[in-house]
């Protein structure tokens, strides 16, 4: 599959320090040989490289995801410079483009604000829970939490004139600690159209956190507070997205749907790369050896680890390809289901909570739908 989707290490440095961070603090350590912000010659690179790809495969739009580290740490200047370079070779080939970044909101005042409206950069902030749980695990490098500096954020990015064209959501890493209805009621409390849910990247070699209630549970909690409020401006894109798999919508996101995912990663340095969180695996995983001072973005799908990814359901094991529910969950995000012995010809980590999500939200779509239209829906949608 072409790749649309480009995840750009602008930096690779943090100004937090979260505890389970897969970039900083899991298996991988490479990020201590990477440059700390991409030089003006790979990014040169890179933009050539991402208009070859889109040539040879007629590709109509990319995506291009500022990330990192925290990639506003690249500071005003040089971010804008670094966008009107890469949007200057895209618009001069032709291609149509639309950039975002992902930030921890620390560094957000007015004038980023100003800046990324001026660049039409959307954007997204992390927050993880409730005070007493986001400060437990996103802290800075002395140790301090970060909770009211990520809400002054949003109340800022809220209250500028600008600031809601380019922010409509969070992203909560799950924690199973936090009662599902706190975290559903912080989300009201924020006031944001839509909150991106994340399981912890984790595997069978580096298990999941353990906390007070299982991942399935957890997150169908949360799906029912979600599905019972039936606002129309209030998204949970984990969620919608099963219910699209569950009634035989053909799309799929790297963490669900099982259908090739057209998305790479490229480093500081360049590097070309799998996504980032096969980091939680083992070191070095996702150092493939090519870079955009040197190759194709081609050469990366040539990989038996993009290869695997770009599979789709058909890279499954056995177990999955057994599975009624495999299209729906499509062995949910390649980098949990790794272990050392069988490296990813495995169920993910969270097997047994996708399936019991999965299943759940099924029975409830059906109990929801008047009988006449369970008559005409797709079988497997609603098969019990």
């Amino acid at each position: 599959m072409p790749i649309s989707t480009y995840v750009v290490k602008v930096v690779s440095r943090c100004n937090l320090n979260c505890s389970y961070c897969y970039m900083y603090n899991l298996a991988d350590r490479t990020y201590v040989s990477q440059p700390a912000v991409m030089r003006e010659d790979v990014t040169t690179a890179l933009s050539k490289r991402i208009v070859s790809h889109v040539a040879r495969h007629d590709i109509p739009t990319v995506h291009v995801i500022l990330h990192g580290g925290e990639p506003l740490l690249l500071g005003r200047r040089r971010l804008r410079g670094w966008v009107e370079q890469v949007r200057g070779a895209l618009e001069e080939a032709h291609v149509r483009s639309h950039f975002s970044v992902q930030t921890n909101g620390v560094l957000i005042d007015d004038e980023w604000i100003d800046l990324l409206a001026d660049l039409s950069i959307n954007v997204g902030l992390s927050i993880d829970g409730p005070k007493r749980f986001h400060d437990r695990h996103r802290v800075d490098h002395q140790g301090a939490g970060s909770f009211d500096d990520v809400v002054a954020a949003i109340r800022r990015l809220q209250a500028h004139p600008r600031g809601p064209r380019i922010f409509a959501n969070v992203l909560a890493v799950i924690n199973t600690d936090i009662p599902p209805r706190e975290m559903f009621e912080l989300w009201q409390f924020l006031d944001v159209p839509g909150m991106e849910i994340n399981l912890p990247h984790a595997n069978h070699e580096n298990r999941p956190p353990t906390g007070a209630m299982p991942y399935g549970d957890w997150m169908i909690e949360l799906f029912d507070l979600w599905f019972e409020q039936n606002r129309p401006d209030r998204h949970v894109r984990y969620f919608e997205n099963i219910l699209r798999l569950l009634f035989g919508h053909p799309m799929s996101t790297d963490n669900i749907g099982g259908r090739p995912a057209g998305a790479i990663i490229v480093e500081t340095d360049g590097g070309i790369e799998p996504t980032d969180a096969f980091k939680c695996c083992e070191h070095g995983l996702t150092k493939l050896g090519i870079n955009v001072l040197r190759n194709e973005l081609d050469d990366a799908r040539r990989s038996s680890i993009v290869r695997a990814m770009q599979g789709g359901v058909t890279a499954l094991c056995a177990t999955c390809h057994a599975c009624d529910l495999r299209d729906v969950c499509g062995g949910g995000y390649m980098p949990h289901r790794f272990s050392r012995e069988r490296r990813f010809d495995n169920p993910s980590v969270y097997c047994e909570d996708l399936q019991k999500l999965i299943r759940h939200i099924r029975q409830r779509v059906i109990e929801s739908l008047p009988p006449e239209m369970i008559a005409v829906v797709r079988p497997s949608a609603v098969r019990p």
